[in-house]
C-alpha cells in the first residue's frame, strides 16, 4: 500500500486522480472554485478535527461541485458514487444537522459495517463527514472515527436509510484512483436530462461492490 502519511505526495496524487477523473467522467461536473486554506481551517475548526490531507487537497482543486436547484436544474456529473461533492458550507451544514444523533442509541438495533468491523455499528457518529447528500438524508462520506480494522479518512456510506455502512475505499484518494480506473474501463454509463450518469453493474448489483475497500 502506498504510504499517504507523506500529504506533499498525497496533494500530488489526489490532483493526479481527479484530473483522470475528469477527463472520463461522462458528463459537466460543473465544479465551483477551489476552496481557500482559510476556508479549509474554518471548516476543521467547525469540526473539531483535521481533515485528511486527500480531503484538504481535494478541496484545494475545487470547492465541491455545483448542487441541483429548482431554479438551476442542472445535473452535474458527481464524483463521489455518482453524487456531486458538497461545497465546504454545504458539508459543515449537513453535518450539523446530525448533531445530538450519536447519542440516540435506539437507532442502532439494526446498523453494520461491510466489511464487518471497518466501520461503528452505529447510526451515527460525530466523526462521519458528509461529502454528498442524496436529498434524502443520505451521504457518502469520510470516516475520521473508524472502527478497528477501519482506517482513518476512508470513504464510506451512512445516513437515515442506511443500515449497511459500505466502505467504498480505505481514502479519498483511493477512492478517486479506483473510479477513475472504472472509468477508464467503459463501465460510465452517461445519464440523460433527468438523472446522474451511474456506473454499469449487473441487475441487482450494487455499484459499491465495484470498489475495494482495502489496498
Amino acid at each position: 500500500m502506498t504510504d499517504e502519511s507523506d500529504s506533499a505526495g498525497v496533494v500530488e496524487r489526489t490532483r493526479a486522480a481527479f484530473e483522470r477523473v475528469l477527463r472520463l467522467v461522462p458528463g459537466d461536473p460543473l465544479l465551483n472554485p477551489p476552496a481557500t486554506d482559510a476556508q479549509l481551517d474554518a471548516a476543521q475548526a467547525h469540526l473539531g478535527r483535521s481533515l485528511p490531507a486527500d480531503v484538504r487537497a481535494l478541496y484545494r482543486l475545487t470547492d465541491g461541485q455545483v448542487q441541483y436547484r429548482h431554479d438551476d436544474p442542472r445535473w452535474a456529473a458527481g464524483l463521489v458514487a455518482g453524487e456531486p461533492l458538497l461545497p465546504l458550507a454545504e458539508v459543515l451544514l449537513q453535518w450539523d444537522q446530525w448533531a445530538g444523533f450519536e447519542g440516540e442509541t435506539g437507532f442502532d438495533e439494526f446498523a453494520s459495517s461491510a466489511p464487518e468491523g471497518f466501520v461503528h455499528a452505529k447510526y451515527s457518529v460525530r466523526g462521519w463527514i458528509p461529502l454528498t447528500h442524496d436529498g434524502g438524508g443520505n451521504h457518502v462520506g469520510v470516516d475520521l472515527d473508524p472502527d478497528v480494522r477501519g482506517t482513518v479518512g476512508q470513504v464510506i456510506t451512512f445516513g437515515r436509510d442506511d443500515d449497511q455502512h459500505q466502505v467504498l475505499a480505505p481514502s479519498l484518494l483511493s477512492y478517486l484512483d479506483q473510479l477513475a480506473d472504472l472509468l477508464e474501463q467503459g463501465l460510465g454509463v452517461p445519464g440523460d436530462e433527468d438523472g446522474p450518469w451511474s456506473l454499469r453493474v449487473p441487475p441487482r448489483t450494487s455499484p459499491y461492490s465495484l470498489f475495494r475497500a482495502e489496498g
